[in-house]
Parts: structure tokens; C-alpha cells; sequence
């Protein structure tokens, strides 16, 4: 509180002190066969009563923000103020209360007395201001050190001890002595009690740390390995000592912090992925958007020039620039449909028919099919290699057939004329490999991991032409049906696309005429 609301507290606890003590020494009452004296009323009223209101006063009394020259001074005077105004309230209402003008008898008034009865006030403020600073000072630390904590414990427990005792010597004294001596006795009990804890809090601050060395130190080394986690390092661990309580929260903080440390990976691999995700849709949308450009600034450009001169082109005019339309608008329907694909595939959407095939078939149908183009239009010889009575393998026959179609296409593409791609069906280890080889430009070592990646080009190849999905769908197709899909190139000499598929016992392959 402020001075001037500390000082009437103090004020107006004086006043109800004397007035209770002016009310028992005026009714004289008899206690265990003795009479309360008058001069009791003055002896309490300045040893206990106004040591009282010293300790209200140090107790409610905020830190002045003065300086320590000034501010001690000040808290002296502030003292001595209170205890001659508590003196003279009890010289003056001593007769007006108690109606006895020896209540307060003249031996005790003037210098003699004042002078000592004011020392011993500003004593007792001064040893409870001092007391409460090192209660405080106590208080904090018996809170933030367990050492200190248990050593508080055992005062605690004795200073309860030696409060009971005081009080039942009290009684003892208030039955069978005069009243007056309970108040020296009792002032004579609580210095040598007050003394007695002081000189133990020592040996006890000792047998505390002794006691309590071990487990401070295991409660440390768990704080700081919580500083630790908390300030981001998730490798922190603490060892596990002993079996009690500590040692169970040492282990669980262990747990805790593998557990912690492991979903923070997953949390960060997630983020990684979604990141990547991002990356890579973002990539699409710029490869889709250039792709569609071509195809469609080519049908725009053909469709403005005969809406333009349209009385002016000839029929055969007219025929070729639809045959190059048509040209566009197949190749803007396959990109479209790919792309249509690969999206069903990403989500998990993708319908596939899987029966028993047999592989050896399909080659064969598709090599038939397209060596004569590829000879006319590349001058390339498309071959196949088919071994007799293949085992079957599980897949969806379409998207087999597009399997092969595109790594045949992308082969045929990349070879110079005079040169030779070839199908290839080997049955090794319980598997059925269809190998697509080609004498082409080949692809470098750089550009391999990324040769699967949407609209991937690679920058070492000089035969353009294609889309960058063919081999995308390749993945996609063959891993959505059980297989697996590598590639072998060496640059300059051509490239091997290897497409492995589980394969089925012979004995469970159905007859022909079943699959038709």
C-alpha cells in the first residue's frame, strides 16, 4: 500500500489494540486467582500491541523508489512518526477510557521512558522489514530449487514445534506465575527459537543437498534436455537412472521426443511431397499450355486463311488444308487423351482389364503392323524376336498393345535411316521381359532419371517431334498393372526399354477360344 494508507492501517490497528486492552483492565477480571494490574494495560499495549502495528506497517508498506541514502532514513522516521503517535494516543486515552488517572503512571511518562520505548519500535519495523526482504528472498528460493524446498520443509516443521511449545509454556506461566512475566518469557522463547532456526538452516541446507544431490541433478539434466527440444533439437535424449518417479518421466520424455522427432519427418517429407506436387503441376500447366498452342494457333491459322480467300482457293487447295487440319486436330485428340490418362492413373482411376495375355501375340501383331511404315516413311527395319510357347502374364491387352506402340514409336523416332529397332520377348526367372532396342542417338546419363517426367525433352536429342508423354504412360500403364519398367542407353549408340511382368504357370492359361 502507499505510506500515508500504511500508516492509518497501522494508526487505526493501534486504536482497537488499546481499546481491547482498556476494556479488560478496566473490569479487572480474575484469571486462575489473579487480577489483570492496570499497569498491564500499558505494559501490552507498548511491548506487543505496538510492536504489532510495526509489523502491519513493514508488512503493508511498498518499496519506496528512493535511493538507499535516502530511502532508509526515510522508513526510520516513518517508524518513529507511528510510535509517538501510538505513545501519546495511549497517554491521552488512558484515563478518558479506563477512568484511572494511574493507568499510565507518571514514572513512565517523559524522556525516559519514550526514548527507549521508541529504539526498541523502530527496532521491531526494522528487523520485520528485514525479516519479510529475507522471507522473500527465502520464498523465491525454496521455489525454484528443490534443495532449498526441502530445507524450507523442515523448518517449516519445526518453527510449528517450536510455536506449540512457547504456547503451552505461556499457559503454564499464566496459571501458576504473575501475568506480567508471560510477555518478557514469551519475547525470551521466540528470539531464542528465531535464533535456534537460523543457526539449523545451514546444516539443513546441507542434509537437503546431500539428500536431494542426485535428483536435482536428474531433474536438470531433464531441463535442459527440454530447453533443448523446445529450441528445435529432436536428437535430444536424457539418460535413465535409477527407478522412481524421475526416472518414469525421463523415459517417457524419451518417447515423447522419438515420437516427436519422427511425425516432424513425416510432417516434413509430406511437405516436401506437396511441394514437389506443386512444382510439378505447375510444370505441367506451363508443358500442357505450349503443347495445345501449336496444334491450335496451326487449325486457327488455316481456318483464318480460307475464311479470308475463300472465293479465291481452289478445291485441291481446300483438300490439302483440311487434310493438314485433320492432321492437327488428331494430334490436339491424342494429346488430349494422354493427358486424360495420365490424370485417371495420377488419381488412381485408371480402368484396366487384366486377363491372362499371351505377350508373344501382341508383339508379333504390332511389328507386323507397323515395320512396313516405318520402312517406307523412316527407312528403318522394325524386327521381333518371339520365343515359342510363352508362359501368359495378368495384364490389360489395350494398354499392353500402347506399352509396346510407344516405345516402338519413340525408338523409330530417334533412329537415323538404315537403322534397326527391335522387339524382344525373353522368359527368365519366373517373368516375361519384352525388350524394345534401338540403333538411335541414344540418351545421356544426365537425362535418364528424368525420361519418365511429363513432357520431359531431352536436350541432348536431335530428333524432336514427340509430345514428352509417351514414355510417361509407359511408367504409368505398366506399373498400374503389376510390372516394372527400366532403361539402358549409352549415347551415340542406342537405347534398350526393358517392360518385366510376372508370369502365370502355363497349366492356368486358358484355352484361345476362352479370351474370344
Amino acid at each position: 500500500a502507499s505510506t500515508w494508507r500504511a500508516m492509518l492501517e497501522a494508526l487505526s490497528i493501534g486504536i482497537v489494540v488499546f481499546v481491547i486492552l482498556a476494556v479488560l483492565g478496566g473490569q479487572s477480571t480474575d484469571v486462575g486467582g489473579r487480577s489483570f494490574p492496570v499497569s498491564f494495560v500499558q505494559a501490552t499495549f507498548t511491548f506487543m500491541g505496538v510492536p504489532f502495528c510495526m509489523l502491519w506497517l513493514a508488512v503493508r508498506l511498498k518499496r519506496l523508489t528512493l535511493p538507499r541514502w535516502q530511502r532508509y532514513p526515510l522508513l526510520c522516521i516513518l517508524a518513529a512518526v507511528l510510535s509517538l503517535s501510538l505513545s501519546y494516543l495511549g497517554q491521552a486515552s488512558s484515563a478518558l477510557l479506563l477512568q484511572n488517572e494511574t493507568a499510565w503512571k507518571t514514572s513512565y511518562n517523559g524522556i525516559p521512558w519514550v526514548i527507549p520505548v521508541l529504539f526498541f519500535d523502530i527496532a521491531v519495523f526494522v528487523i520485520c522489514r528485514v525479516g519479510i526482504r529475507m522471507w522473500l528472498f527465502w520464498d523465491r528460493l525454496r521455489r525454484t530449487q528443490l534443495v532449498w524446498a526441502l530445507a524450507h520443509a523442515i523448518v517449516v516443521l519445526l518453527a510449528v514445534g517450536a510455536g506449540v511449545l512457547i504456547l503451552l509454556i505461556d499457559t503454564l506461566i499464566f496459571y501458576r506465575s504473575p501475568v506480567l512475566t508471560i510477555l518478557p518469557v514469551t519475547m525470551l522463547l521466540v528470539v531464542v527459537s528465531l535464533a535456534v532456526l537460523v543457526a539449523l538452516i545451514p546444516p539443513f541446507a546441507l542434509v537437503s543437498y546431500l539428500a536431494m544431490r542426485g535428483t536435482v541433478q536428474r531433474v536438470k539434466m531433464l531441463a535442459a534436455a527440454t530447453s533443448a527440444l523446445r529450441a528445435g533439437n529432436y536428437h535430444v535424449r536424457v539418460p535413465v537412472m535409477g527407478q522412481d518417479e524421475v526416472a518414469q518421466l525421463q523415459s517417457d520424455f524419451n518417447v515423447m521426443a522419438t515420437d516427436l522427432q519422427r511425425t516432424l519427418h513425416e510432417l516434413q517429407g509430406q511437405r516436401d511431397y506437396v511441394a514437389k506436387l506443386l512444382d510439378e503441376r505447375r510444370e505441367l500447366i506451363a508443358n500442357v499450355s505450349h503443347e495445345l498452342r501449336t496444334p491450335v494457333a496451326t487449325l486457327r491459322g488455316y481456318l483464318d486463311t480460307m475464311l479470308i480467300h475463300w472465293d479465291d482457293i481452289s478445291r485441291p487447295d481446300i483438300h490439302q488444308d483440311l487434310r493438314v487440319m485433320e492432321e492437327e486436330t488428331v494430334r490436339l485428340h491424342g494429346l488430349v487423351e494422354d493427358l486424360f490418362t495420365l490424370s485417371r492413373a495420377e488419381v488412381g482411376k485408371l480402368e484396366l482389364h487384366c486377363i491372362p495375355t499371351d505377350a508373344g501375340e501382341i508383339v508379333q501383331r504390332l511389328v507386323s503392323s507397323s515395320a512396313p511404315l516405318a520402312w517406307r516413311s523412316s527407312k528403318i527395319e522394325l524386327v521381333a524376336d518371339i520365343p515359342t510357347c510363352l508362359p501368359p502374364i495378368l495384364v490389360d491387352a489395350k494398354r499392353l498393345e500402347q506399352i509396346l506402340h510407344n516405345l516402338v514409336h519413340n525408338g523409330v523416332r530417334h533412329t537415323s535411316p538404315g537403322g534397326i529397332v527391335a522387339v524382344m520377348v525373353i522368359v527368365e526367372d519366373n517373368a516375361v521381359i519384352l525388350q524394345v532396342r534401338d540403333t538411335g542417338e541414344g540418351i545421356a546419363a544426365a537425362d535418364l532419371p528424368f525420361i519418365w517426367r511429363r513432357f520431359y525433352q531431352s536436350k541432348s536429342s536431335h530428333m524432336g517431334g514427340g509430345t514428352g508423354l509417351g514414355l510417361a504412360l509407359v511408367k504409368e500403364w505398366t506399373e498400374a498393372m503389376g510390372g516394372t519398367v527400366a532403361v539402358e542407353s549409352t549415347l551415340g549408340e542406342g537405347s534398350c526399354f526393358t517392360v518385366r511382368f510376372p508370369a502365370l504357370p502355363l497349366l492356368s492359361s486358358p484355352h484361345p477360344s476362352l479370351l474370344t
